[in-house]
């Protein structure tokens, strides 16, 4: 998936420096998300739809080479994303049904 495995493997950063740049992806989404939203003192940073897409995906990247540090192989890691992602979809897709069916 566009080439993480092996950057990931060639980015000499540690399991622990991952998780920590994955924290600052995840605030600057935030910062954005914020921004767009007009929330009290963030709205002057002007952020918008496209900055929000484009620290999401930042964060996504950083998130699967956390997945891809903590994976063996190419192909473990390619099996537990797609394992992971189908579970957790799973469990989103149960949820949203269950909060319907009470709102009905």
């Amino acid at each position: 998936m566009f080439g993480i495995y092996e950057l990931t493997r060639a980015d000499p950063k540690t399991l622990a420096e991952r998780a920590l740049k994955l924290s600052e992806e995840a605030g600057e989404l935030a910062q954005a998300v914020l921004s767009v939203t007009k929330a009290p003192g963030s709205a002057y940073k002007n952020h918008s739809l496209a900055d929000v897409r484009e620290e999401a995906v930042d964060a996504a990247i950083v998130a699967l080479s956390v997945l891809a540090h903590a994976s063996e192989s190419q192909a473990e890691f390619e099996a537990e994303l797609n394992r992971l992602m189908a579970e957790k979809c799973a469990k989103w897709s149960e949820k949203v049904r269950s909060q319907k069916d009470l709102a009905e």
